[in-house]
Parts: structure tokens; C-alpha cells; sequence
């Protein structure tokens, strides 16, 4: 099993919290999250848990990379982000497990959507967050279709080149980011009771 924060805890914690700053760094910059990042991050964690915990210890963390594909492919799948945000949060299920895993998957999308619709209405009103909502439930519920057919979006490289949709990409790295930092306050929060 995974251990709670304690003397040990604090490796997962300290590896995922640099990884998420190097991470941010690049996405920020260039709206890339290298492989280079997050394929050692996934191994080690898995390397670090079947050492630790034997494994069992190897089990939960593979749980956790599971649900950091689970939950962030869908959107992948859609074009809302890039395969790099998947591959760092499977990195983070590696090291942190299911649990903080998906509390931080959860709070990085809520605090995309909170983004969004401020940016939105603050640019358009309430009318185009509306209608933004609209179109992303059309492509949700017609997943079936993209994932079959040719693409007929642009994809996010392309989108990153064109300047007029570069400034409407939301880095998903800082949001995984501050669920990370939920996550740590909320540890330190409820062990300090």
C-alpha cells in the first residue's frame, strides 16, 4: 500500500512537486511536456514502490498510472489536450497512487474550467461561454465519430503555431500543478489534526 505523508512520504511528494514545476516550465513556454519528463517520472515511481513496498507497493502505483490514463484520455481523444498532460499525470499516479491521483486529475479540471469561463467571459460574456459549452458537449457526444474518422480539428501543434489560437490554449500542466498544491495543503491540513 501506499504510504501516507510521513518520513517516508516525502519522496513521492518532493519528486512529483519538481516534476510539476519542470512541467509547467515547458507547457508554459512552449506547450510541450516532454517525454523525456515524464516516461522516467512513470518508471521511476513504479521502480520506487516495488522497492519500497514490495508488490503490493508496485500494484497501487500501477492503479494510479491507470487512472491518470483513465481519467485524462477521453479529453485526449477529444483534442482538448495533449498526450504529454496523460503521460504526466499517469507519472503522478506512479508515484502518488489513486486517491491524490485523482483528487489532483479533479481539481486541475475544475480549475481549467473555472479559467476558461473567466477568460471567456471575460473576452466574449456569458453568451460565449454558453455557446463554448454547447460545442464541447457536441464533441463529447460525438466521441465516436472522431475517434473513427479523420481528423477534421486542428491539432494542437497547429494550434500552438497560429498566434489568433495560441492565446486560447490553456497549459493543463499549471492546473495539475495547483491540484498538486491542493493536494500537499490538504495533507498537511487534515495530519496536522
Amino acid at each position: 500500500m501506499l504510504t501516507p505523508l510521513s518520513e517516508v512520504a516525502w519522496v513521492p511528494f518532493s519528486t512529483v512537486l519538481l516534476a510539476s514545476l519542470a512541467a509547467t516550465f515547458t507547457d508554459i513556454r512552449s506547450f510541450k511536456i516532454y517525454n523525456v519528463l515524464t516516461i522516467p517520472l512513470l518508471l521511476s515511481g513504479l521502480a520506487y514502490h516495488l522497492w519500497v513496498d514490495g508488490f503490493g507497493g508496485l500494484r497501487d502505483s500501477a492503479t494510479g498510472v491507470a487512472v491518470g490514463f483513465a481519467v485524462l484520455i477521453l479529453p485526449y481523444l477529444c483534442g482538448a489536450i495533449g498526450a504529454g498532460d496523460v503521460k504526466l499525470l499517469m507519472g503522478f499516479g506512479a508515484w502518488l497512487g489513486v486517491v491524490p491521483t485523482a483528487i489532483i486529475a479533479l481539481a486541475g479540471c475544475l480549475l481549467t474550467g473555472l479559467y476558461a469561463a473567466v477568460v471567456l467571459t471575460w473576452r466574449g460574456g456569458l453568451q460565449a461561454v454558453w455557446l463554448n459549452a454547447q460545442l464541447s458537449w457536441l464533441r463529447l457526444h460525438t466521441i465516436g465519430r472522431h475517434l473513427f474518422a479523420e481528423d477534421e480539428g486542428a491539432s494542437i501543434q497547429e494550434r500552438v503555431a497560429d498566434p489568433g489560437q495560441r492565446r486560447n490554449l490553456i497549459p493543463f500542466s499549471v492546473m495539475l500543478a495547483a491540484g498538486l498544491l491542493l493536494v500537499l495543503v490538504l495533507r498537511v491540513v487534515l495530519t496536522s489534526f
